[in-house]
């Protein structure tokens, strides 16, 4: 039962239906889940997402900076990883003086 004040302000909860099996049908048997790529924040310290905006032509010296970085060391890098540490150093840099 909700109360009269719940409803007056639109806070009263839906009444739940029970669920019922319907007879002579089975269950569907559920398949395996693909495996996913976990989601969420990365491991290390608290960290949290900044937008910003780039001009493209500054974005096309990112991508060809990175596309270079990977062929020589062989490794894989994406924008964030790179922009971080740009950050990073660039701090560092301006701290110092």
């Amino acid at each position: 039962m909700t109360s009269i004040a719940q409803e007056e302000y639109g806070m009263a909860t839906p009444p739940r239906r029970p669920r019922t099996a319907h007879a002579g049908t089975p269950t569907p048997r559920r398949e395996e889940p693909t495996p996913r790529k976990k989601a969420g924040r990365p491991k290390g310290p608290p960290s949290t997402i900044v937008n910003l905006r780039l001009p493209l032509e500054l974005l096309a010296r990112l991508d060809r900076s990175i596309d270079r970085l990977e062929i020589q060391t062989g490794l894989k890098a994406h924008r964030g990883m790179i922009a971080r540490r740009a950050l990073e150093l660039f701090l560092e840099a301006h701290e110092a003086s």
